[in-house]
């Protein structure tokens, strides 16, 4: 069965729930929800009736009205009353759906939040909270909790006492290395068995014990675990070789054969070893590494060879007496120059860490960004929120607009791209000042690269997190328009090349199904629940990070934030089942409940909205909205049956003096649409209690009855307006401008003088969202049709003005309006701080809804990723 045509669902879509807090809905009955089935009005007509007169029939749903739209989209009825299925059960779906069903016995719609769990559920998410609050209270106070490295220990380890030469300066931590040995003779990380890491840590630990000829058997354990297990390495993707492993493990291999160990030094794959060590030496040459800080300097333990003044080195140093965050090449430097501030670091180090040390420390803006990312990702974030300023604020103090960011705070002058493109993203989010500019260092000759000096090389984390970021340009950030087209490129053929998980510095359960959903979901069209259902299965507790080895951030991947985000997911998606079933409650005893088609819809759209405007605290403004909608439904069917231009002229006078002595003049289809909107807004104001908000409904409606009836004026003369003219009416009648306001009070969100300064203002974020939606639908249509068609559109409108363009020109003009719309749209959120951040987020997920529907993803998702949002999570 059809469903309805794109100018039809295009109205629904942005009549969708609105948001408000559920502290202010709780002193609000939203009465309607108790009317009684029939309720008289001033006309006389009754409730009951109201909507068999509008929408008598809805075979096909053909319907025709703002801009003349003549395309159908096809959705199987199928789909969505599998959606509703998996909202309410089968059995239940079914009841709901038919006309006569009656939800009057339904419990409160505003119970508390937790009281639609049940009480062991409710404590479950109190607890979590609680626990990982307490472990995120001290973001901002240390350095990243981070595990411990045996590879950077090993070189601790290898440091002679400052008193007597012939003896460890910490032998403590020589023993820490007999003590967390594998029984299999190895060292590294206890859950991944990973040959580079292992070979990489194991080779460093023999190499400093037999340096001071201790513990003989375990030296000959892990020389025999070298032994077998060397021809593996051969197998490994290059890619994801750790971090200056063809520079330390080939310098280890000349110190091992020094030190008599009895290693396979004819492997073939350390020849290649020796040839990539070459080639990356020849990429930062000697005066290079001694002139400007580069990430070499965080493998000084693999270049011990090289005629080295390390003396000069010292001026990289950072603060706190390391060099490049690396206790590894912290030790080498101290070894060479004895200075005093690198001994100072790693007694520091090897305290906190109980005589171990991690394989890069500190790392505070790397570590506290991706908890941020993390929690966000998860739909979690908002437990969170003081955590998470304070820790945006902290970042924000060591941004550069000409460099970025590096991965510690200690660091100034070793920008990366992949933190850089973390932060900007982020800040730029919540609100912060930030340039784009900031990406001109990793930019070179068209290519994108993790650092600005010495690596101009790519990983799949890093591009993914700069596709991320470039998303978010504002417009002539062309800059980021190079990263965009960049990144997506190198992510597409990496998914190609089915290289998606060779990441050289992360082992995530599935970053290649990360990148696949935000390649076919970018930010214009990504719904945030659908992309927390899809990061819930994509989130690896026990995920681990590549650097010189692997290491692990439990702030980062951890069990808890997992089990809290599948309890709020079915917190979420509890409250959503409340809401819907009072929405549906509403249609009923409005008498609004003879056709399912609509109470499908109705499902169908709020699905969608609630899928991006998802947060509990927006649960009334997704209710008034979907009030909203019902009205819009009405007008729509109204002006598609073709009345006379003088009714729907009476009827603009009906709605512009709100005189029900008018309508009595008109058709009873006229009169319904009237009473609908009437006792929507007397409920409105019979819950608010406190204020008249006749004029602002009269206001705001009458101007979209009149450009309704502009464009039935133009229909009916068969006038093609100039595109000026088609446009500013086009983007009234796509009626987001209605639905927000009327939805924002209805919700009480705003009060009569809010509501006024907002509406005098030209609001430029409410005008844009609206063109993106108009060309989101107009897009839609010819590409359905493939032809502009004869009814009035963008596309014959502006033909009709340039005649001397093809379709083709007029096809490509509105692609690039599209484009500079959606920028526009990023910038005026993030900055038109006039509206309320609720209003800012609710316009924002009408247009998301409506690029997600027009582009065709409902249609492939209902079946799949919509329905999952339905469904609870268990563990």
């Amino acid at each position: 069965m059809a469903m309805a045509t794109s100018s039809t669902l295009s109205r629904c879509a942005q009549m969708l729930p609105s948001l408000v807090d559920p502290t202010l809905a709780k002193s609000r009955s939203f009465r309607s929800s108790a009317t009684p089935a029939v309720v008289s009005t001033k006309t006389g007509t009754s409730a009951a009736r109201i909507f068999a007169i509008l929408l008598p029939s809805v075979p096909g749903d053909n319907f025709r009205y703002g801009g003349g739209s003549q395309s159908t989209f096809t959705g199987s009825m199928m789909d969505l009353g599998q959606l509703t299925a998996s909202l309410f059960g089968t059995t239940n779906a079914a009841t709901l759906l038919q006309p006569e069903h009656s939800l009057s016995a339904e419990p409160s719609l505003f119970e508390e939040d937790t009281a639609v769990l049940q009480p062991h559920q409710a404590d479950t998410i109190r607890n979590l909270v609680a626990n990982i609050k307490q472990s995120l209270a001290c973001l901002t106070k240390t350095e990243g909790e981070v595990s411990v490295s045996a590879y950077d220990t090993a070189f601790c380890a290898r440091i002679p006492a400052v008193d007597d030469p012939k003896k460890p300066q910490f032998p403590q931590s020589l023993a820490w290395i007999v003590a967390n040995q594998h029984q299999d003779g190895s060292w590294g990380d206890d859950l991944k068995d990973w040959v580079y890491d292992r070979m990489n840590q194991t080779l460093a630990c023999v190499v400093a014990m037999r340096s001071w000829n201790y513990c003989h058997d375990c030296v000959q354990r892990g020389v025999d675990y070298l032994q077998r297990n060397a021809h593996k390495l051969e197998a490994e993707e290059m890619e994801r070789m750790p971090i200056g492993f063809e520079l330390a493990f080939t310098a280890m291999l000349g110190e091992a054969r020094t030190l008599g160990l009895d290693l396979p030094y004819d492997t073939p794959f350390f020849d290649l070893l020796e040839k990539k060590r070459g080639k990356k030496l020849e990429r930062v040459p000697l005066e290079l590494l001694h002139s400007t800080p580069t990430t070499m300097l965080h493998s000084l333990e693999g270049i011990q060879s090289l005629n080295i003044d390390w003396k000069r080195l010292l001026k990289f140093q950072s603060d706190d007496g390391s060099i490049c965050c690396s206790p590894s090449s912290t030790a080498v430097l101290y070894m060479h120059t004895r200075d005093e501030q690198c001994l100072s670091f790693l007694k520091k180090a090897l305290a906190k860490f109980d005589h171990a040390v991690p394989t890069v420390y500190p790392l505070d803006i790397f570590h506290n960004l991706w908890v941020v990312d993390t929690l966000e990702r998860l739909g979690i974030s908002r437990y969170f929120s003081d955590e998470i300023e304070n820790v945006l604020a902290a970042v924000y103090k060591h941004w550069s607009d000409e460099q970025g960011i590096c991965w510690a705070s200690v660091l100034k002058d070793v920008p990366d791209l992949d933190d850089s493109s973390m932060a900007f993203r982020l800040l730029r989010q919540h609100g912060y000042k930030v340039s784009a500019d900031a990406f001109k260092v990793f930019h070179k000759d068209s290519v994108f690269a993790c650092f600005a000096v010495g690596q101009m090389v790519q990983g799949v984390s890093d591009m993914f997190n700069l596709y991320r970021a470039s998303q978010l340009s504002y417009p002539g950030e062309t800059r980021l328009d190079d990263a965009l087209a960049f990144s997506q490129q190198f992510l597409t053929d990496t998914l190609t090349s089915n290289k998606g998980n060779a990441d050289k510095w992360s082992l995530k359960k599935d970053l290649a199904g990360e990148i696949q959903y935000s390649l076919k979901y970018p930010e214009s069209k990504n719904l945030e629940r659908l992309e927390v259902r899809e990061y819930v299965d994509k989130y690896g507790p026990e995920d681990a990070w590549i650097g010189k080895t692997i290491y692990r951030l439990p702030l980062v991947n951890n069990p808890d934030y997992l089990a809290l985000a599948k309890a709020d997911f079915n917190l979420c998606l509890a409250i959503h089942q409340r809401e819907l079933r009072h929405i549906l409650r509403w249609i009923s005893n409005s008498g609004l409940s003879d056709s399912r088609s609509v109470r499908e819809r109705i499902v169908m759209f709020y699905v969608m909205f609630s899928a991006d405007a998802w947060e509990p605290e927006l649960s009334a403004h997704r209710i008034a909205a979907a009030k909203c909608l019902f009205i819009l439904l009405a007008l729509h069917q109204l002006f598609n049956n073709q009345p006379s231009l003088t009714d729907l002229r009476l009827f603009l006078k009906v709605i512009q003096r709100w005189d029900a002595s008018l309508v009595l003049n008109l058709p009873e289809n006229f009169q319904a649409c009237y009473d609908l909107l009437h006792n929507t807004l007397q409920d409105a104001m019979l819950d608010l209690g406190h204020e008249d908000l006749t004029q602002h409904f009269v206001d705001i409606w009458g101007g979209l009855v009149e450009s309704f009836l502009i464009e039935a004026e133009w229909r009916e003369n068969d006038t093609i307006p100039a595109m000026d003219d088609y446009w500013n009416v086009a983007t009234t009648t796509i009626a987001l401008e209605a639905t927000v306001w009327s939805s924002m009070l209805i919700s009480g969100e705003v009060d009569s003088k809010e509501i006024t300064v907002w509406r005098k203002k030209d609001c430029q974020f409410l005008r844009r969202a609206s063109e993106a939606i108009r060309l989101a639908q107009g897009f839609a249509d010819y590409k359905e049709s493939n032809h502009i068609g004869d009814h009035i559109s963008m596309f014959k409108c502006f033909l009709n003005e340039n005649k001397e363009f093809t379709v083709e020109d007029a096809v490509e003009h509105f692609e690039i309006m599209r484009e500079q719309v959606q920028k526009e749209l990023c910038r005026y959120k993030d900055q038109e701080t006039s509206l309320s951040q609720k209003c800012r987020k609710v316009i924002m997920s009408f247009t998301k809804v409506a690029n997600f529907y027009y582009d065709g993803e409902y249609v492939k998702e209902c079946n799949h990723g919509l329905q999952r949002l339905m469904v609870s999570l268990v563990d």
